[in-house]
């Protein structure tokens, strides 16, 4: 047992929630949230988004967690039903992943080339695909939801006390990210044994789909590598980084949103959010492994 890992592991999850809380705080009282909403609230009822879910989502550009826990304030205030509360907390990893995408993009690039490239832009349409199927989804029920055509005072930054519930989640969150610590690499290893015995692909791309599971700059390195000896072609290594990837969804799903979940919402509630988060996201990693494979069976 790694305790130096663990404890490394906890305080990283510790900075990640306050910082998001301290973020969510700063964009509340700034008043650039109201501003930016103002504008955007017809638009996004057009498209089934209340006011509520839209303010989430402007919070959500920088920490998905504080988005979350606005959620769940609207919620406990009747203003959205559970329904779209629900949907509308999955939609919130989409703009949270936009501001880090640029990241991945060139350190993907960078490492792998075409390859890295093409993977990168896979993440992010999937990403963006799954944020269109859940308001897509949020369009059908829109009553009981504060739908108005101008942002409600009750909804407005400045007038909203900050919901405090990401502190009070973080004993849960140390809980599940030790028992996810302590479990999911037992899962990994068993999986990597299993996909490694197989022989459809070269052992180069099996090593590139095993590490991807671990983290994806081991991939990344492996997979140029690999591509620089010969070893692996462009639709080799972005199969083999889409397939780790795929693979490790759901101890990633659970690793990052158990803990705040649990700690923000109701017992069946964060139960079905990590339900169709682990499905929702699941659906387009096969998807996109399916459509990967298409250019190495013809």
């Amino acid at each position: 047992m790694d305790w130096s890992g663990l404890a490394a592991g906890e305080l990283r999850l510790t900075f990640d929630i306050l910082f998001g809380l301290l973020i969510g705080f700063a964009v509340l009282k700034s008043g650039v949230a109201d501003k930016l909403m103002r504008r955007l609230v017809p638009y996004l009822s057009k498209a089934g988004i209340c006011p509520s879910l839209g303010m989430a989502l402007t919070l959500s550009l920088g920490s998905a967690k504080a988005g979350a826990a606005f959620v769940a304030s609207a919620l406990d205030n009747g203003r959205i039903s559970r329904r779209s509360a629900k949907w509308g907390t999955l939609l919130l990893s989409f703009p949270a992943y936009l501001h880090r995408w640029p990241s991945t993009m060139v350190m993907a690039a960078s490492m792998a080339g075409l390859s890295g490239a093409i993977f990168a832009a896979i993440l992010l349409l999937r990403s963006a695909a799954r944020f269109a199927l859940i308001i897509f989804i949020l369009r059908r029920e829109r009553a009981g939801d504060d739908v108005a055509a101008a942002l409600p005072p009750e909804c407005e930054a400045k007038a909203v006390r900050f919901n405090m519930r990401l502190l009070r989640s973080l004993p849960l969150a140390w809980l599940f990210f030790a028992i996810a610590y302590l479990l999911v690499p037992q899962a990994e290893s068993f999986i990597k044994q299993w996909l490694l015995a197989g022989s459809a692909l070269p052992l180069a791309a099996l090593a590139v789909a095993a590490a991807s599971m671990a983290h994806v700059s081991a991939a990344l390195a492996l997979a140029g590598g690999s591509l620089a000896a010969g070893e692996l072609s462009v639709a080799q290594a972005v199969f083999a980084l889409l397939l780790g990837n795929g693979l490790g969804v759901v101890t990633r799903v659970f690793r990052s949103n158990a803990g705040y979940y649990f700690g923000i919402f109701s017992g069946d509630m964060a139960k079905e959010l990590l339900f169709w988060n682990i499905v929702t996201t699941s659906f387009f990693a096969v998807l996109s492994i399916v459509i990967a494979a298409l250019p190495l069976l013809l």
